[in-house]
């Protein structure tokens, strides 16, 4: 078959009806039928007259056929209309009667969709479904087959084309006048515009009414749009169900919480209109690009809603267009745009009913006409609608103006009573919108994640190089861990080396590496254009090797197995992260990096890649984010650091691409989803942007329910300081209620109402707060959400990032704001409090803090307050206020910060016992702190034990104690109890 060939070539389709099986006919013995076929509206052909038993199968072997064009029989025919079989049994003669009487035992339809999707023949076995009153077997069917002795479409035409379906199924809540048992019977109607191949006005007239009491099952079938042309359960489109939708994916309206037991009510109790027709529309690569453009465009689409009334036929028993009545004129407008969002194939809507007025309509909707006054659109309408068609769409008379109703003139009224009643019954009806091929395709999971792996292709590639080393030698160690002979060594690296040059995978290990190398090129060696200076080109290209060995020696190193350390580490990783973040809240940064590069994990990397955010490194940070990818490839929070880094470098490209990867691999994750959003608007991809607004939305409304769900009650019997301690003792881990997010980045962003729930610590210093640009932006789309509740939580948001970046004057006006607003808010105390604690103002710091933990409800962050709180009591030398802050911080999370601190307090209060078990439980947590053991050194002095008090205090010199006063204090006491000079 020829690529180019055009769509305007006829291809004849031809129909094979094979045989009958099962059939039954009036007679018991025999059955003497025919088959008829037809397909939009035109008979193709009889078979011929066949008298077969009862027990046997009818083979009528007949063959029709019809021309696939763009004349009588088009594509979009093809799409939306099947074959009708129908099959007639031929009756005895009776005396005096000069015909055969036929009668019709059932009918089949044959989908030919399977055409449109590249086949050139397929068979089909398809369900005779009987009239009423047939003597058909409910087992009867037909064996029919489908041949075009070339495709429809070519590859090509088949790839730019698409496949489009419209289903209206329900109306609900529809006003309480209708009623189902109205003499003349009304018919209710929905119509609306499609601009596919040619401007198209697709009609759904077989809505039936349907009074309250039970729910429309699920699933239930979808029906062809050809109405009472076919046998009951003929109208059925086998595969095509309607299933129960979720309300948190519906589109449009009444998607709200509190609309749910309205909703509930309406689809259970109320009247409704129920068509379930699906009308598919085929579209070719013109129609595609037009289809997409107006959307865009035009944004809304309007559905029309009526109700139609035909009235007494006249003499000559034709209806004629002034003899029909259309009423209940009604509107909805159907937002498209999402459709447009990249990969989404489907908008599942339910769209309130509004009054029809044409003012609103041209207001909503440009380059727009009502249905009803329609007249370009008439050799669009379907052939099988008969009186509905002249109903709907009236023909233009002989001077080409439209002939009008009574009850629909070419002036919109002032009023439209009965469109109204939708409006006060709080009618909706819901629509689908498909199609076989997204219109804005979306990158698949396996390109990402290929992008996104830029950083583990080296190590990818060692690993291979490693399994190809022990296929052919084995083990790289003789028994015993002995290295390899180094001659023997050699011969083996010559005898791989020869290995993957003859089997080809050198070339494709080194293609694979290739973008790596690009990458380092431009980033790290800053090099982007090419040498003209040939010795500059080997020196940069010396560089450069020195740079990819050191990388491969420590990728090697990751990837070759480790022998185990002796002295392993006994603090788990939400520990050491605990540890790492309070070093950074003391600003001790090298103790913060130490913590850091304890462990080899992902989250580890990931927050040493945020410290290197606060050290302003970024260069350093992105690295750690990718070393973390390297390790884990869909660890979220790396993924949206090196988008946001990706960003700040104006590499836009790379950034969509790890946004991308990150709600790809999440896709209930907010904060992903919200920091795309920010993306795109900036990238003034508006589309893309609302479409991970609303994803944001409606994952983040997820989480709300279930905690609204799980939340448990308490009782009014119960104390707020109750609650407030039993939080206390229980609601945190060791290292805190924030390490379950996975990272202090999952906890920053604000860009709707309940968005402030994702804010940062005031003890984290989150990456992402040190990328200005972004954090701005998701502050001010908090402050631009109409919904977005009281404004405390903006200024609060704003309060923390000024703080974070050292910005006190703007801090402080922020929480001013912010208290204005919400007076009681312990979180905007303690807020102020560091903001005094870091000015050097210990004594409004000392009065926040105490506010903050004395009021009912808890602060999101406590740990940084019972430090600060406590630190300002010690420097007071309040130490009976100090040691209860520090038990709680203890408590709550230990660290050895905490157990040291009240290891001084209680020194301080001659408490030796308990000042040395925190002083042991803070040496635990962290051997190299001098403090501990200048403390330890001065307990064991006052206790008596020279030889541990000597220990402790060698081991404080040598973790380089600098606090003056403490060694001061430990030479005092050493000379004081007798023990001499400590020149030990």
């Amino acid at each position: 078959m020829e690529n180019h060939r055009e769509f305007g070539r006829a291809v004849p389709v031809q129909i094979t009806v094979l045989s009958g099986n099962h059939l039954r006919g009036s007679r018991t013995d025999s059955c003497l039928s025919f088959v008829r076929v037809e397909f939009n509206g035109c008979v193709l052909g009889d078979s011929q007259k066949l008298d077969v038993p009862v027990d046997k199968d009818v083979v009528y072997s007949f063959t029709c056929s019809f021309e696939c064009s763009e004349g009588a029989h088009t594509l979009d025919d093809v799409a939306h209309k099947p074959v009708i079989l129908t099959v007639f049994e031929i009756l005895p003669k009776e005396k005096k009667q000069k015909e055969e009487k036929t009668t019709v035992l059932g009918q089949a339809v044959v989908d030919l969709l399977p055409l449109l999707r590249g086949q050139c023949s397929f068979s089909s076995t398809v369900l005779l479904h009987a009239v009423p009153g047939s003597p058909a077997d409910v087992a009867s069917t037909l064996d029919v087959m489908v041949h075009v002795p070339e495709p429809l479409l070519s590859d090509a035409q088949r790839s730019d084309s698409n496949v489009l379906m419209v289903t209206v199924e329900t109306a609900y809540s529809v006003p309480d006048v209708w009623n189902p048992a109205s003499t003349p019977p009304s018919h209710y109607i929905a119509a609306l515009q499609m601009p596919v191949s040619k401007e198209q006005v697709l009609l759904f007239s077989n809505g039936v009414l349907k009074m309250g009491g039970e729910k429309e099952p699920v699933p239930r079938s979808k029906k062809w749009p050809l109405g009472s042309l076919l046998a009951p359960g003929a109208e059925v489109i086998q595969g095509l169900y309607i299933d129960a939708e979720p309300t948190d994916m519906d589109h449009g309206d009444l998607t709200d919480i509190e609309d749910k037991d309205f909703r509930a009510d309406a689809e259970c109790n109320q009247k409704r209109v129920s068509w379930d027709t699906a009308r598919r529309c085929f579209i070719d690569a013109g129609g595609v690009a037009c289809l997409s453009r107006r959307i865009a465009e035009c944004r809304l689409w309007p559905v029309e809603i009526m109700k139609a009334i035909q009235t007494a036929p006249t003499k000559g028993g034709k209806t004629r267009q002034d003899e029909v009545q259309i009423s209940f004129h009604g509107v909805v407008y159907m937002d498209l745009v999402p459709l447009l969002y990249p990969g989404v194939r489907r908008i599942h809507g339910v769209y309130r009913i509004y009054p029809f007025y044409e003012s609103d309509l041209l207001n909503k909707v440009s380059e727009y006409q009502s249905h009803p006054h329609e007249t370009n659109h008439a050799s669009n309408q379907d052939q099988s609608l008969d009186l509905l068609t002249d109903v709907v769409f009236l023909q233009p008379d002989s001077q080409g103006k439209c002939a009008q109703t009574d009850s629909v003139s070419g002036l919109e009224p002032q009023l439209n009573t009965e469109g109204q009643m939708y409006a006060d019954s709080r009618s909706y009806i819901i629509i689908e919108i498909a199609v076989e091929k997204p219109l804005a395709p979306k990158r698949p999971p396996e390109e990402l994640n290929k992008m996104t792996n830029k950083c583990s292709q080296i190590a990818s590639v060692a690993a291979q190089v490693l399994d190809q080393y022990q296929q052919l030698f084995g083990a790289a160690f003789l028994p015993g861990g002995r290295p390899l002979d180094p001659v023997l060594q050699e011969q083996r690296k010559n005898q791989l080396l020869g290995e993957l040059n003859y089997s080809g995978k050198y070339f494709a290990f080194k293609e694979q590496m290739k973008y790596s190398v690009v990458r380092i090129v431009r980033e790290k060696m800053l090099r982007t254009e090419a040498f003209s200076d040939p010795e500059q080109l080997q020196a940069f290209l010396s560089q450069l090797y020195v740079f990819l060995v050191d990388e491969m020696h420590a990728t090697l190193n990751k990837v070759m197995p480790q022998k185990k350390k002796k002295n392993s580490p006994v603090l788990s990783c939400a520990q050491l992260k605990h540890f790492a973040r309070e070093a950074e809240l003391n600003t001790d940064y090298q103790l913060a990096a130490q913590y850091y590069q304890e462990r080899s994990e992902p989250s580890h990397w990931c927050d040493y890649g945020a410290f290197h955010m606060l050290t302003a490194d970024h260069l350093k940070a992105e690295e750690c984010f990718q070393q973390a990818l390297s390790i884990q490839q869909t660890h979220i929070p790396s993924l949206l650091m090196c988008g946001v880094l990706s960003e700040m470098n104006g590499r836009y490209e790379d950034a969509e691409t790890f946004f991308e990867r990150a709600t790809c691999v999440e896709p209930n994750n907010v904060v992903a989803w919200a920091l795309f959003g920010i993306f795109c608007q900036t990238q003034e991809k508006f589309i893309e942007a609302e479409m991970a607004f609303r994803e944001a939305n409606k994952q983040l409304n997820a989480v709300l329910q279930n905690e609204s769900a799980s939340r448990p009650e308490i009782s009014s019997e119960t104390q707020p300081g109750q609650k407030k301690e039993q939080n206390d003792e229980s609601s945190e881990t060791p290292a805190g209620n924030t390490e379950e997010t996975g990272d202090r980045l999952m906890s920053f962003c604000s860009v709707t109402k309940t968005f402030h729930s994702y804010l940062i610590k005031p003890e984290v210093n989150a990456g992402l707060c040190w990328c200005p640009q972004m954090a701005q932006r998701a502050l001010a789309l908090e402050l631009l959400s109409p919904d977005r509740g009281t404004i405390s939580s903006y200024h609060l948001a704003l309060a923390k990032l000024h703080l974070l970046r050292g910005e006190h004057d703007s801090a402080e006006a922020s929480l001013k704001e912010a208290l204005t607003d919400n007076f009681q808010n312990p979180d905007i105390w303690a807020l102020w409090g560091h903001l005094h604690y870091e000015k050097g103002d210990y004594f409004h710091a000392q009065s926040c803090y105490e506010r903050t933990l004395d009021s009912v409800l808890d602060a999101s962050d406590t740990h940084s307050i019972y430090l600060r709180l406590g630190s300002i009591y010690l420097q007071k030398g309040e130490y009976e206020k100090a040691k209860p802050v520090f038990l709680r911080a203890c408590k709550r999370s230990p660290s050895c910060l905490t157990w040291l601190r009240l290891g001084i307090a209680c020194y301080r209060l001659e408490e030796l016992t308990e000042a040395e078990e925190a002083l042991t439980e803070a040496n635990a947590l962290n051997n190299r702190n001098p403090e501990v053991w200048g403390y330890l050194s001065l307990v064991c002095l006052r206790t008596g034990r020279k030889l541990e008090a000597e220990q402790s205090y060698k081991y404080a010199l040598k973790m380089n104690l600098q606090e003056e006063s403490l060694l001061e204090e430990i030479h005092e006491l050493q000379s004081r109890v007798g023990f001499g000079n400590p020149s030990f």
